[in-house]
């Protein structure tokens, strides 16, 4: 037994169709946009802890090593690790006092380098943020940096 179909039927059903065609594509590209804008939020708040080496001259020379919070959420440092020992860093060469300390957005911990300690070194600083990510970057440093800046006064 053949079923005849009038067009306004066929009308009806290919709207129908294309309707839900249409509705199911829309709710997947929502959905991928939600996840896209998540991702681009926790990026945006999360932070960012580096390391670098500093100069300051006034009346005298001094080399500070930093480490600092350049994002925008606090982070907990979990881990510093130094590929040489430098002796003329912090306290015998260890800042390991920082570890298990939060750092707040924009805030820095800083020591001393005795000016003429002049090798490359690596840090490596292992951090986690407030939904427990984990996040691991090595700087490699150059403590010599400044040593061949003469500032003129005028």
């Amino acid at each position: 037994m053949w079923f005849f179909i009038n067009i306004s039927d066929l009308i009806q059903i290919t709207s129908i169709t294309i309707s839900s065609l249409i509705s199911i594509i829309s709710i997947i590209i929502a959905v991928k946009s939600l996840r896209v804008t998540k991702k681009s939020i926790e990026d945006a708040n999360k932070p960012y802890i580096a390391c670098y080496i500093d100069m300051v001259e006034v009346g005298h020379f001094q080399k500070y090593f930093i480490i600092k919070n350049f994002g925008r959420t606090p982070a907990t440092i979990i881990d510093i690790k130094f590929d040489l020992l430098i002796e003329g860093l912090g306290r015998n060469g260890k800042i390991d006092s920082l570890k298990g300390s939060i750092l707040a957005p924009n805030q820095k911990a800083i020591t001393a380098i005795k000016v003429d300690e002049k090798r490359k070194f690596s840090v490596t600083i292992t951090y986690k943020d407030m939904q427990n990510n984990i996040v691991t970057n090595t700087y490699h440093l150059n403590s010599g940096f400044s040593s061949d800046l003469i500032l003129k006064y005028s």
